[in-house]
Parts: structure tokens; sequence; C-alpha cells
């Protein structure tokens, strides 16, 4: 078992009030052993030193109340047994050995602290605290001494420019920077060293997850006299703390319900525990431990007697599960027909960015299940507010079409009561649209390729889009296009035969990159866009949702051979969105359509379907 609570930088000078919650006799000053499992102080002067002291110089300087803190990271020490009344320091050496340098250099009382096995330290340091004379000649001493010169150099540098600084710097530092105190009330040297290991080799920190399970778990204490129940209690709520996470760590369910959150979690489970704070941090070093803080604060709030804060730790418990329950809700609201609206309305919230997780989060506690899925629509009903679907244009209005064509597909999936996509699959999208950073993410692929009147001067990119075409098209005889005759009103039908082509395509083909008539296969190509389509290339109508990866295998294709790339793509496992997938399919064409032609016609009646689902969507 171990105890966690937060101490002011003071209160490692003297801990009166964790010796009087331990029952143990209180001292003139604190003690501090570093054991001889621990490396040497190793902290560089330009970057871990000047890091914490511009750390709690930027605390100083913000817009904040006189109580507020600044936390550094966790202190996580035992009770010694080889020095009596002494702590003996598990993890945080090197940020507690700076804290007694830099309290040394503002004059502030301090700690002392007792190197084991390198004894020294203990005199180097002493002396180089007394009189400032370095010495490089072991590794513990150089770091020391770079250590002690910056911090000095840094204080005088701050006073020259402000000759009131340490007046100001000093009450901050003594009362308003906090350090986490965790006891792992360890009388074993194996589990020490077990710990150490963790927290230092493996180099896996103490995050708020793992913070807030030991305040929970100490603070029950307070209500179970006897040791097996206590011990039972405990191991109920580690039980039902695993059984959250392997929830949570489901890639369905978590990249549903994480889809605009940025920050980074070891433990899945804090997600809720910042939900719950209220924390939108992204993982900033200036944001850590603000859930622990809350959660601390919360259980102090409910008074200094043990059973009092057991009792609000067992509240707080509760509420994890409740948040759990919550947000589970979401995603296994998966029944037929309108139930997989709060899923689908969730899931497009997020995904589109427009809200934020813990703004729904509140939602959900303030309405009914029905009050809530109301409210959901009518969110989603607002983001398509002054939208006109005729008039959005490719490079001019990308984001808002990319936004519009995830709706088109989450509506399509929310409108099939069974079958393989009722439910659209929001942990793919997300996943790729968090690829933005490496040049992946969603773009938008245009059905009858944007490039394709540009003449191509690269001849093996020329023999590579003659070979995708030749293959694609060797088993179409012939395409009928459909044509508007003079009058407009009426349309005629025309055959053309593919012989001829596929001869020259092929005949084409056999040349070498160096000898290849760039001008003939320029016109030959532009013959061959002519046949497979001819569209207004930029309007929504032409355009589809495809990953950016994936829309660059299709680049200047034409419609049969963008048409079946789709096709192996997605057998390869590719996440192709259903409704790009049906676009390319004809699905939305009219049924006497060919399935290689992408025309006018073909064009509209996709559009119309987009219009349809939306407004449908708009009017019910």
């Amino acid at each position: 078992m171990s105890r966690i609570t937060t101490l002011p930088i003071k209160e490692l000078y003297r801990l009166d009030s964790v010796r009087e919650l331990y029952n143990l006799a209180k001292v003139n000053h604190e003690t501090f052993t570093i054991p001889d499992y621990q490396r040497g102080y190793r902290w560089e002067a330009n970057i871990h030193i000047e890091a914490l002291l511009k750390d709690v110089f930027d605390f100083m300087n913000t817009n904040r109340n006189i109580d507020d803190r600044y936390c550094l990271q966790p202190i996580v020490v035992t009770q010694s047994s080889t020095h009596k009344g002494a702590w003996e320091v598990i993890d945080g050496q090197q940020r507690l050995i700076t804290i007694y340098m830099l309290l040394n250099a503002l004059g502030l009382p301090t700690f002392n602290l007792v190197f084991e096995s390198r004894p020294k330290s203990n005199d180097f340091l002493a002396q180089l605290i007394a009189n400032g004379k370095a010495n490089h000649d072991d590794p513990d001493f150089h770091f020391m001494s770079e250590a002690w010169a910056k911090i000095k150099q840094w204080l005088k540098d701050k006073n020259n420019q402000d000759p009131g600084f340490d007046l100001e710097y000093k009450p901050v530092l003594w009362k308003n920077v906090n350090v986490i105190w965790y006891d792992i009330e360890s009388t074993s040297r194996e589990i020490n060293i077990d710990v150490f290991n963790r927290l230092n080799i493996g180099k896996i920190p103490l995050n708020d997850a793992e913070l807030v399970k030991a305040l929970l778990l100490s603070k029950i204490k307070g209500r179970y006299k006897d040791a097996v129940e206590l011990t039972m209690r405990q191991s109920e709520i580690n039980n039902e703390w695993h059984r959250i996470e392997i929830e949570l760590r489901k890639p369905q369910k978590w990249g549903f319900i994480t889809g605009n959150v940025h920050k980074e979690y070891d433990s899945h489970i804090e997600f809720l525990f910042d939900l719950m704070a209220k924390n939108r941090a992204k993982g900033t070093a200036e944001q850590k431990y603000t859930t622990y803080l809350w959660f601390e604060h919360q259980v102090n709030a409910a008074g200094r007697k043990p059973e009092a804060q057991a009792d609000m730790a067992i509240k707080l418990w509760g509420q994890v599960k409740d948040a759990y329950a919550r947000v589970n809700s979401w995603f296994c609201d998966n029944n037929v027909g309108s139930d997989t609206a709060i899923y689908h309305y969730v899931g497009y919230l997020l995904a589109s960015r427009k809200v934020q997780v813990y703004d729904l989060y509140n939602d959900s506690f303030e309405k009914s299940r029905k009050g809530f899925r109301d409210h959901l629509r009518g969110l989603v009903k607002d983001t398509l507010k002054g939208i006109k679907l005729d008039e959005l244009k490719y490079g001019e209005d990308d984001d808002t079409i990319k936004m519009v064509l995830l709706l088109f597909n989450v509506l399509t999936c929310e409108k099939i009561a069974d079958g393989m996509y009722n439910r659209f699959p929001f942990d793919r999208y997300n996943e790729i649209a968090k690829e933005r950073r490496s040049r992946g993410g969603w773009s938008l692929e245009h059905i009858f390729a944007q490039n394709s009147r540009d003449p191509m001067k690269d001849p093996k990119a020329a023999l590579h889009w003659l070979a995708d075409t030749q293959k694609s098209i060797k088993n179409i005889s012939s395409v009928i296009k459909t044509i508007k005759n003079d009058s407009q009103s009426e349309q005629e039908k025309s055959e053309i035969d593919l012989t001829k082509l596929k001869v020259q395509i092929e005949k084409m083909q056999q040349s070498h990159p160096n000898t290849l008539d760039m001008d003939a296969f320029n016109n030959l190509k532009n013959k061959v866009n002519n046949i497979f389509g001819e569209v207004d290339r930029h309007p929504l109508s032409n355009l589809a949702l495809l990953s950016t990866v994936d829309n660059s295998t299709l680049n200047n294709a034409v419609f049969p051979t963008k048409r079946n790339r789709i096709i192996e793509l997605e057998k390869e496992g590719r996440f192709i969105p259903p409704c790009t997938r049906n676009v390319f399919l004809k699905f939305y064409s009219p049924s006497d359509s060919q399935p290689y032609y992408w025309s006018r016609n073909d064009q509209d009646a996709y559009l119309a379907q987009i219009k349809k689902m939306i407004n449908d969507f708009m009017k019910n």
C-alpha cells in the first residue's frame, strides 16, 4: 500500500503534516538518503536545471490566485531502514538534489542529503555550496558543479534585471511550488529496487492515473478498520479498474471516443479522470498533474477526518465507474433502428472536430436519453447551417466538403438497420485523420480525374499510366455514352468501340522511355479521358472521401482504373468509406449506366443522393 499527498517545497525542510499523519516523531529538519542502487547526479545545467528555474519563474509571472500551485513531478520515498527517522529516495533524486541546491542558493532553510554509497559526494556538495569551488574529476562532482554555477548565475542575472526579484521568487518557490509526495510504505529493499527499476530503467513515469489510484486506495483506509475487509475492498477496486482499462483499450471503442483528443494516454482510464476533472490538457509540461490535483482537492475538501476522506474516495470511484458507463453507452448504443443515432451523432461530432468530448460528457448529465439524442441531432444540424451544397467547390471549401461527405457516409450507415455497414467505423476514420502530421489524413478524391486534361511530361509516369489503363479496359469492348442533342432537352446514346483504342495503347506501351513520343501520348490520353468521362471536375458532385495515401495512387487515372484500384485497396484491408466505394461501383447511378463510364448523369445522381440524405435528416 502507498500514501500520497501534495506538499509545498517548504515542507521538505520539516514534514510536520506527514509525520502527524503517520504518527511519527517530529524532527528539526528532514533527512533524505540516496540509496546505493541510485545512479549519480546527472542533470545538465542548460537543459534540466534551466527548465526547472524557468518553470518556476514562468509560474510566478502568470495571472494567478495567491493559493494557486505549480506541481513538480513526484518524489517517491519510503521510510529508511538504514537511517532512523530519514526518508529513502526511490525516485526523484535529480529533482531533490537540485531543489536542495536552489534553496541553499536563495538562503532558505533546507533538508539534509545523505549519499549512502557515495560519501565523497556528501563532502563535495557541502564544500561546493560553502565556497563555490568546482571540481570536474568525478562525474557526480562535474554535474553538481555545473548545476550550482547555473543556479547562481541565473539568480544573479535575474536580480540584475530586477533588484526585487528575490523578494518575489523566494515565497513562490517556498509556498506555491509543490511536489507530489508518494510514499510506497515498503520496508523491503527488494521491493524498493523493483520500483526504482520500473520508474527509471523502464522509463515509465508516474502519470495522473497511477497517482489517482494511489490516492483513492490509500484514503479508503479510513473507512475499514479490519485489515481483511480493507484488502478485499481494495482488491475489488483494482479488479474494476482493470476491467475498465481493458475495455477502453479496445481499438474500436478507444478510437471512437477519442476522435479529437490530442493528449496521449499511457493508462486509458486517465481519460475518464480528465473528463471528471474537466482537464483539457494536451500533455504539455505546464499542465502536468492537474487531474491528480483535482482529485486530491475533492478528497481534502471532505475534511480532515479519515472517515470523511474515505467516504469521498469511495464516492469518487463510483463517479469514475459512472463516467465509464456513460461514454460506453455512446459506443454500445448499437441496437437496430434509431438507437444507433447516439453512436453516429457523437462519432460524427467528435470526428468532424465540431465539439469536444468534454462538452458532450457534461451535456449528457443534464438530459434524459431522448433529450440527449435530440440535443446531439441539433448539434449535427448546426454544423450544416449556411452550407449550400450546389455551391461548394474544390480548392475553396475543402474542409466543408470533407465534413459534408463524412456526414453523408455516417447518415448512410445510420439509415441501415442491419448489415455489415450499419455502424460507421469511426476508429478507422480517426486513425487516418490523425496521420495528418505525417502528410497523411483525409483528402478529396476526384471521381473523374482533376488533372485529366493536363499534359504529362515524365515518360516513365506516362508508361505507368498506359499500363494501368490497358489493364483496366482490356475486358471492355465498347462504351455507351449518353449525350444531349442540340435542343438540350433530349438525350441520345452513342456506342464507342474500343478495339482500335486498345491497340493504340498496347502499341505505345511497348515504347522505351527515351523514345516515347510525349505529344502523341498526351493526345491519346485526352482521347481516353473523353471516352470515359466528361464532367465538371471541381464541385461536390465529383468528389469523394479517400485517405491521402490511397489518393496518391489514383492520380490522373481514368474512371475504370480508379474503380479497379478502389476494389483492390478494399481487398487489401484498406479503409474505403462506404459511400466512396458505392460511388465507384455506380451505386447511385441510373440503372442503365455503364460501370466504366463516369457521366454527367452519374454526377447528378450522386449529388442528388447526397442532398436527399442530408435534407431528410434536416427535416426529420
